[in-house]
């Protein structure tokens, strides 16, 4: 039987994706598909609805606020009686054999997150950055890193799960800006602060066995401080522009100009956050929480983690997709 899932209030795109795999492992169930952009999962199965809506409980969550603290909250599934509007999306036409789940060393980085988004984890495991520099192909960017590109490319084709293209590769320039906010700004917002939070606990109670949490303080506090001011101008500068160039026919040319140069400003941006994130990688030893590391110490580093995972498809999306589209749009 096939059921689909409305699941109101989840915010974080790494669960939702790791929900996804932990779905497709339980007996009975054949395949599973999901859009964050629903949020929405759609399962195969002849495994008890229970089985499903029971996993997907205990592996999702949301974010609240509760007297000016942000907790998560439990999220409870809505079985629909039809198809959600997400079920599933178009495929979005590659150049390549990629249609035919192949991945070519000839396609850029940015296309293979965009038609496969469940690689773009193994990317990032072996140093390819697809989202500030999306636009290099397989091939040069796996012989800069010092990797064969055929062997990572037969590797990638070998893993990657037969999957839809995401459901946001093929909105238009104005849907993707109520995307991004919806997702992946919403998402910042309510886990900025958090983060924050666990970053000054840890720091304060094991600090002194371990002085790196002191540079894990200070780059995160840069990280914020750009991120923050960064969301802020494209909620109020640059997406409401976007919104009016998908809608008008006749944007002033000073218009279009002013949304260049935004991008320009804010994809320099992206470099810098980027770089944060590197450091933080690399200052915590891969997020990995030493042998003496409370439960707030492991939730914290999971957070920057996961905040990490978020951010580089975040920037794709604007970098690889968005930031062309709006420069490209007809006047």
């Amino acid at each position: 039987m096939q059921t689909s899932l409305r699941i109101d209030g989840a915010n974080c795109p790494t669960c939702f994706n790791k929900t996804i795999e932990d779905l497709a492992r339980i007996d009975g169930v054949h395949s599973v598909h999901g859009s964050f952009a629903g949020p929405c999962i759609e399962v195969e199965h002849n495994a008890s609805l229970e089985a499903i809506t029971d996993a997907v409980r205990d592996r999702l969550h949301g974010i609240e606020m509760f007297a000016n603290e942000v907790r998560m909250v439990a999220l409870e599934p809505v079985a629909l009686t039809s198809p959600c509007e997400h079920h599933r999306p178009a495929q979005v036409e590659p150049a390549t054999s990629a249609a035919r789940g192949q991945i070519d060393p000839s396609m850029t980085l940015g296309d293979i997150v965009t038609l496969h988004p469940s690689l773009a984890g193994d990317l990032e495991r072996r140093g390819l950055d697809y989202c500030c520099h999306g636009g290099r192909t397989l091939a040069v960017a796996a012989s800069e890193a010092g990797l064969d590109p055929d062997t990572v490319a037969d590797e990638l084709s070998a893993v990657h799960a037969d999957e839809p293209a995401a459901a946001w590769a093929s909105l238009g320039p104005g849907e993707l800006v109520d995307h991004i906010e919806a997702v992946h700004h919403r998402y910042l917002w309510s886990e900025l602060p958090r983060i924050a939070a666990l970053v000054d606990k840890i720091t304060s109670v094991h600090g002194e066995r371990h002085p790196e949490l002191a540079d894990v303080r200070r780059l995160f506090t840069e990280l914020r401080v750009d991120l923050e001011p960064h969301l802020a101008r494209e909620e109020q500068e640059l997406f409401p522009r976007i919104r009016r160039l998908a809608d008008a026919s006749d944007l002033p040319q000073s218009e279009r100009d002013a949304i260049a140069t935004q991008i320009d400003a804010l994809a320099g941006e992206h470099e810098t956050v980027g770089e944060l994130l590197d450091e933080l990688r690399s200052v915590t030893s891969d997020y990995s929480t030493p042998a003496d590391g409370c439960a707030s110490y492991t939730a914290c580093y999971r957070a920057l983690a996961d905040l990490e995972a978020d951010t580089h498809l975040h920037v794709h999306k604007e970098n690889n997709l968005l930031f062309p589209a709006a420069r490209t749009e007809p006047a």
